[in-house]
């Protein structure tokens, strides 16, 4: 499935202890509220499940919420499409609603370049129980990346380019591909998710072949192997490569 548009960037996790995961606590004495493990929300499709790494494609309708979810190992997520949110922590109350678009004040519209990786939700060291509705008007996806190892706390290497984002468990590089080109993916000792962001024709070439036909389409490869991506269409794109510290 292809949602339209590219979104902001939403929180991901920040460096931490050297665990994969954390026990989170349970619901208040008292709550009724049920919580699953955000593996098993329905929403959080899960499409990747290996012992050392995860990859669900989130997607919430308009109108739509969650159940109550736990997050309490390494995620980032690479967003595909937005829409307005809200998000309630068990044994807390919805926030206050914000003000609603009006002619004065348009709701925003949807970025010209992708949703670009940052923040800090560091659920090693903070796990989270919450669920999400979905106020907007439009589907919100993002691909989820967990990393269920310790990571690597060594300093990151020396590289001649700049991650966009690197920590004890991901190291991501932005690859921007002009019509009928090529770019090498950078090399990684472990697994490596390359996730398009944008619409177009791309494919992964390596060891393996795996086309890329747009917006949350992805590769997951062994990144100790050379692969590039190749744009096959008429417009530029741009793909993600996450490297997953520890992962295989």
């Amino acid at each position: 499935m292809r949602a339209a548009g590219i979104v902001m960037a939403v929180g991901l996790v920040a460096a931490g202890p050297a665990a994969a995961y954390a026990q989170a606590p349970a619901p208040a004495a008292g709550s009724t509220e049920k919580w699953v493990p955000v593996f098993e929300e329905p929403r959080h499709h899960l499409v990747v499940d290996t012992p050392t790494l995860r990859i669900l494609d989130i997607q919430i309708p308009p109108g739509d919420t969650t159940l109550f979810h736990m997050h309490n190992s390494a995620m980032i997520y690479v967003p595909i499409s937005s829409s307005r949110t809200r998000n309630q922590n068990l044994g807390e109350d919805w926030p206050a609603p914000s003000a609603a678009p009006t002619a004065a004040a348009p709701a925003a519209t949807t970025p010209a370049r992708p949703g670009r990786i940052g923040g800090g939700a560091n659920y090693v060291e903070k796990p989270t129980t919450h669920r999400v509705n979905n106020i907007g008007t439009t589907l919100f996806r993002l691909i989820g990346i967990a990393n269920m190892t310790p990571g690597d706390a060594a300093p990151p290497a020396a590289s001649a380019t700049k991650p966009e984002m690197e920590n004890r468990w991901y190291r991501i590089e932005r690859l921007v591909i002009a019509p009928g080109t090529s770019m090498p993916v950078p090399t990684y000792a472990g697994a490596v998710v390359v996730v398009m962001q944008t619409a177009g024709t791309a494919a992964v070439d390596g060891a393996v072949w795996q086309p890329l036909n747009g917006p949350g389409d992805f590769a997951r490869i062994d990144g100790s192997k050379p692969y590039v991506v190749h744009n096959r269409g008429a417009a530029e794109v741009e793909v993600v490569a996450v490297a997953v510290k520890g992962a295989r």
